[in-house]
């Protein structure tokens, strides 16, 4: 489970709160009054999400497979409905 901390004590001991996370890896989640409004997390953690042009383009492939087909008057309608 991830460590939460107040937005409060997070504004106070930030420098620690960041050393901490660069050391465990762990992500901190910073609260605003009991509720999630931020997550610290490690660079790497997030570099780590980025795939290859190549692997993106597999994956929209494999996506628009799944999809069914959109016919003419639905790009016209989607294309009207961007220019609002």
């Amino acid at each position: 489970m991830a460590e939460t901390v107040g937005i409060f004590d997070a504004k106070t001991h930030f420098s620690e709160i960041v050393e901490r996370v660069q050391s465990t890896g762990q992500s901190i989640t910073v609260t605003n009054r009991g509720r999630p409004a931020v997550e610290i997390v490690p660079c790497h953690a997030k570099s780590s999400r980025r795939m290859s042009r190549a692997d993106a383009v597999r994956e929209i492939a494999l996506l628009r497979a799944e999809l069914p087909p959109i016919g003419a008057g639905e790009i016209r309608d989607l294309i009207a409905e961007g220019r609002r």
